[in-house]
């Protein structure tokens, strides 16, 4: 089922409520760990308890619960086969610290990117394992078992009850990043010139939204085949939206005078229909609407086609600067020196940035269908963005 398919009912609720549900797996996973050890009473239990909160805490996501267990689960492992190495063949108190330090030195030297937290773990695993080294090796491997065990609850209870998907916050926050730019792209171009309308609020909004995305991408390759297949594309998807929110913030800068609003006027009712296709898009990515919405063949050319239109009709004041007319120059240079801004630099301008705002509206497109088709299983030789004849 497509990532972008509605929710149901029952994957809605769990989303809604979250922190709710969160909150309960977590109780429920440290109620497993308290029962096995009331049944068996293995030694350093306690153990358990902490990795399962460690763990479940702070990612209530499926794909983020599984990726940091196994990270916890290879760091301990590894962490603890060297330490219980160093009690069980070195006799001298000074070696055995001599070559902690120098392990856990090295391993802060490596200790980066995807798997810093595995890094992390095994790091005072050896300290936890070596201890001041006058104990037997059977504390150290029941501290390990013990870490392992909490590991597999804190996967198991995230699986099987009330799954959290990370897929489904990542739709969410692409729905809400798309409708902010949508709404903010509205507004301007429906308010008079010269506004004061501050839509910094909502841009601020949805950048938030893009930064959670890039917070989710490990935990949806977890649970998605699909998607991590395309995790390169989900890393272009969230720099576009970037793009699109810093060519949003530019519109409110953009200033006019009173005489040169029927030209912008025109231009912003073709802007408006960017506007319409960003909500269009909002809609189906929320799992409003069964079928991608279809752009216009071309959409930025006829964009720039119409824009040109809009151009040529205005009426121009003061012509943009060219080699050829050293009268138009002599006049641009006047009204710079007058501080006044030419009209049709700044129709054109504005006109630029309209096109770079179509151009990217279509950008997103093109990664969205490129995700839905790949979820459709079609062959790779029809994954682009379908258009309207």
């Amino acid at each position: 089922m497509s990532v972008f398919a509605p929710a149901t009912p029952f994957a809605d609720f769990i989303y809604r409520h979250f922190r709710s549900v969160h909150a309960l797996k977590l109780g429920l996973a440290l109620l497993v760990a308290v029962t096995i050890n009331a049944i068996w009473a293995p030694p350093h239990f306690i153990w358990s308890m902490v990795t399962i909160v460690v763990i479940m805490m702070s990612l209530p996501q499926v794909g983020g619960a599984i990726e940091k267990s196994l990270q916890r689960a290879i760091g301990t492992c590894l962490g603890s086969a060297y330490g219980v190495m160093l009690v069980a063949t070195v006799d001298s108190y000074w070696l055995i610290m001599s070559l902690l330090i120098l392990a856990v030195s090295l391993i802060c030297f490596i200790s980066a990117g995807r798997y810093s937290y595995a890094y992390l773990v095994s790091g005072f695993t050896i300290i936890i394992v070596v201890g001041d080294a006058n104990h037997d090796t059977s504390e150290a491997l029941w501290r390990t078992a013990n870490i392992l065990s909490g590991c597999v609850i804190a996967i198991l209870v995230s699986l099987f009850i009330f799954p959290i998907k990370a897929k489904q916050d990542w739709r969410s926050q692409l729905t809400h990043a798309i409708d902010n730019m949508a709404e903010v792209l509205a507004q301007h171009l429906k308010a008079p010139a010269n506004h004061d309308l501050d839509f910094r609020a909502k841009l601020e909004a949805a950048m938030k939204a893009v930064l959670t995305q890039k917070k989710l991408f490990f935990s949806l390759e977890w649970e998605s085949k699909t998607l991590k297949k395309h995790k390169v594309l989900l890393s272009q998807l969230a720099n576009k939206q970037v793009r699109l929110i810093t060519l949003l913030e530019l519109l409110p800068l953009t200033r006019w005078q009173e005489e040169d609003k029927d030209a912008y006027l025109q231009i912003n009712a073709v802007a408006s229909e960017l506007a319409f296709y960003l909500q269009q898009l909002a809609e189906f990515v929320a799992g409003k609407a069964q079928q991608l919405p279809t752009l216009p063949e071309c959409l930025e050319q006829e964009l720039q086609h119409r824009l040109q239109l809009a151009l040529a009709s205005a009426p121009i004041t003061s012509t943009i600067v060219t080699s050829t007319t050293m009268t138009s120059t002599t006049d641009s240079n006047a009204a710079a020196t007058n501080g006044e801004v030419p009209q049709g630099f700044a129709l054109t301008g504005y006109s630029w940035l309209i096109y770079q705002l179509a151009i990217a509206v279509e950008a997103l497109y093109e990664d969205i269908a490129i995700i839905e088709i790949a979820y459709n299983k079609q062959p790779a030789s029809q994954i682009k963005p379908s258009k309207a004849d």
